[in-house]
């Protein structure tokens, strides 16, 4: 309901909906309203709904990615260095993306900006 709300950039309903869950909303439910915050620039809401994420998973790395690129988007670049500085204070680091293709009964690795070619 969050992503749907969300996605319909009705983003105070989405989260005056998790704010009256009978249950605790878990990170998927916040991670929804970050996601659907960065669709439609909604910078307030983007830093509350990035709190309530760092006090549930405090070690998460891509709820600082997300956020840098959020801020990154908007030209906030000191908030930029702000959480990459936080990162590296707290050794997150980013795993690369990568894709695994097979190719004559072989299979190859590739990491996100890769230049190598097997074949």
């Amino acid at each position: 309901m969050v992503d749907l709300l969300g996605r319909a950039g009705q983003l105070v309903e989405a989260y005056e909906f998790i704010e009256n869950m009978p249950s605790g909303p878990d990170i998927g439910v916040w991670g929804a309203l970050l996601g659907a915050c960065r669709i439609h620039g909604n910078l307030e809401l983007t830093e509350l709904v990035a709190d309530r994420l760092h006090q549930l998973e405090p070690q998460t790395v891509s709820f600082y990615v997300l956020m840098t690129n959020i801020y990154a988007e908007a030209g906030r670049w000191e908030d930029v260095a702000r959480l990459r500085k936080l990162m590296e204070e707290r050794e997150l680091k980013k795993i690369p993306g990568h894709s695994l293709v097979e190719v004559n009964q072989r299979f190859h690795t590739f990491l996100s900006g890769s230049k190598s070619r097997p074949f």
